[in-house]
């Protein structure tokens, strides 16, 4: 793979695709000098396993890591517990927040994304949210206290939170603005499946109010008042009220910028040499004709290699061009031991099919717009959902006639 003209590569961000990009550098046999700037204390680690395994107690912390990766030509220069604080792009210069400053010649984004927090949640103490290995800890300690506990947010992390405490008996409220559970993710069907589920296992789950207000006591959080008059008490509240994508370094960096870093379809974004990778990445995906940004663990792994491999093909005179990056979203999420999952997006689809399966307990149902299958999605059924995954990219290909996912 040709690297023409490329000495430094910097890699932005500890996240999975930026551990995916240095895997990828490395395994190209990339001879120049590679500095990852992970941000993180520890090594990179694995973020759906805090919600799903860690805080129920089917991991243990060690667990959690990412293989070392190899460096057999020695030219991997790891940055630890330091992060980026500003970028010109122009002048191909990162600035690092202990006052150091790298120039590089090419240069991968994976800064990743960060927990929204409603202004009404901050500076309480016995409030907090789930994005990195050090938010989980933190809700571990404090279950210490065998607290009630109220979920702001019906998503994917509230819900996962939810069915992690119960499994400790714990007296959860899970509060959702949204008329449902999950609406945006699942749709109505499944929706209505994981609150009866949730409710089922002990949940008290409120749809169609949010909380106006934290009353606190002695400095920490007691209760929650709700836009419906409610007040419920509560000794800790943790937020899953989605993320926004880890941008904020990038103001004024020339780069362009609207709910993430602006990409091509090669993962390339505005300015030559520096692409874009996972839960920051916003690019033109080939297989749905839009832009789009998607915070899933798959996707962040193969955008990293991609971006890699792309960025090695955009050297000076390379022979070979970067590739389009195709991709069809697929995501899960285990609750009380039963495995949720998604393949493609199901917005603006016109019409919904139950599929037939072994186990009539569980839904299986596929998505479709103007006669095309675009997503399906399903409770433990993984091969059948994994085949519409594979359906609705040969359908994309023979319609469209897109390239090969590089």
């Amino acid at each position: 793979m040709a690297f023409e003209g490329i000495r430094r590569i910097v890699v932005a961000g500890g996240s999975l695709a930026g551990y995916s990009a240095v895997s990828e550098l490395l395994a190209a046999d990339f001879s120049g000098e590679i500095v990852w700037v992970t941000g993180e204390k520890e090594g990179a680690y694995s973020k759906p396993a805090l919600s799903k395994e860690f805080l129920q107690g089917k991991s243990e912390h060690s667990e959690l890591f990412l293989p070392e990766i190899a460096d057999p030509r020695g030219n991997l220069r790891i940055l630890r517990n330091v992060k980026c604080r500003s970028l010109e792009a122009e002048r191909r210069i990162v600035h690092l927040d202990d006052g150091a400053s790298i120039e590089f010649d090419g240069l991968i984004l994976c800064t990743g994304a960060t927990a929204r927090m409603p202004a009404i949640t901050r500076g309480m103490e016995g409030v907090l949210g789930l994005r990195t290995l050090e938010d989980a800890l933190a809700i571990k300690a404090e279950l210490a206290r065998r607290p009630r506990i109220a979920i702001l947010g019906g998503g994917l992390i509230g819900c996962e939170l939810a069915a992690s405490m119960r499994s400790f008996g714990f007296e959860i409220t899970l509060i959702e603005g949204a008329p449902m559970l999950l609406g945006r993710t699942f749709g109505a069907v499944l929706g209505d499946y994981v609150r009866e589920l949730h409710e089922r296992n002990g949940v008290a789950v409120l749809t169609g109010a949010t909380i106006e207000a934290l009353e606190a006591r002695d400095g920490r959080v007691a209760a929650a008042r709700l836009s419906d008059g409610q007040v419920i008490e509560t000794d800790l509240v943790l937020v899953g009220a989605g993320s926004a994508p880890a941008t904020g370094w990038l103001e004024g960096s020339g780069l362009a910028l609207s709910d993430g870093v602006v990409c091509d379809a090669t993962l390339a974004s505005s300015h030559p040499g520096i692409y874009a990778a996972g839960d920051i990445a916003r690019w033109h995906n080939p297989y749905y004709g839009a832009e789009m940004r998607v915070e899933h663990w798959t996707s962040a792994s193969a955008q990293g290699r991609a971006a890699a491999r792309n960025l090695a093909r955009s050297g000076v005179g390379s022979s070979e061009a970067p590739v389009a990056f195709a991709d069809v979203p697929y995501f899960w999420s285990d609750q009380y031991g039963l495995k949720l999952q998604m393949v493609g997006r199901h917005d603006g689809h016109d019409h919904i099919e139950m599929q037939e399966t072994a186990d009539r307990a569980h839904p299986l149902l596929t998505f479709h717009r103007g006669g095309q299958l675009v997503a399906a999605a399903g409770v433990n059924a993984s091969r059948a959902v994994m085949r519409y995954r594979k359906q609705i990219e040969d359908e994309v290909k023979a319609r469209d006639r897109v390239a090969e996912p590089c």
